[in-house]
């Protein structure tokens, strides 16, 4: 089954020779460790490891290039997020976000229940597989630096392969 479509190019999120320059190089690493990469199916849910993803257009290609419906982990919330273009990109296919890490305010997203908070990223694939369904995809793709307590992507998807791999 594939899960992704090298369909980048069709963002529209922002205009500028630096988000050309970020899809260029995303297009070059997907499938990689850390970028777009299977970790696992479960119950018919697949697991996929972007933790590569360490800013929010290379979160927003990701989800772009994912056609499933899908639960998405990220360690950052944007107000960009809110914004209309933003929304069409998340359209019915986003069920639900997951935050993960310290510093989100858990009344702050207005949304219709579809934000979840969680203390760590092991946290968070735990919640994840409760909200995902048979042919979803759960999507770690962070949209932030490392940090809370990681000392790269690569720890951080390793953390987060080694959380699904023990559901």
């Amino acid at each position: 089954m594939e899960h992704t479509k090298n369909n980048a190019s069709h963002l529209h999120i922002a205009g500028g020779q630096l988000l050309q320059a970020r899809q260029v190089a995303l297009q070059r690493v997907q499938g990689a460790a850390h970028s777009l990469e299977p970790v696992r199916e479960l119950d018919g849910v697949h697991y996929i490891n972007d933790s590569r993803a360490t800013f929010l257009d290379a979160s927003l290609a990701s989800i772009a290039a994912v056609q499933q419906p899908m639960v998405w982990i990220a360690g950052a919330w944007s107000d960009e997020l809110t914004e209309g273009l933003t929304q069409e990109l998340f359209g019915d296919r986003l069920r639900a976000v997951v935050l993960f890490g310290a510093g989100h305010d858990r009344h702050a997203f207005k949304d219709g229940g579809r934000v979840f908070v969680a203390d760590d990223v092991r946290m968070a694939a735990f919640l994840a597989r409760e909200i995902a369904q048979s042919g979803e995809v759960v999507l770690f793709s962070p949209a932030c630096p490392s940090g809370n307590g990681f000392a790269n992507y690569e720890e951080r998807g390793v953390e987060f392969k080694r959380a699904v791999n023990d559901l």
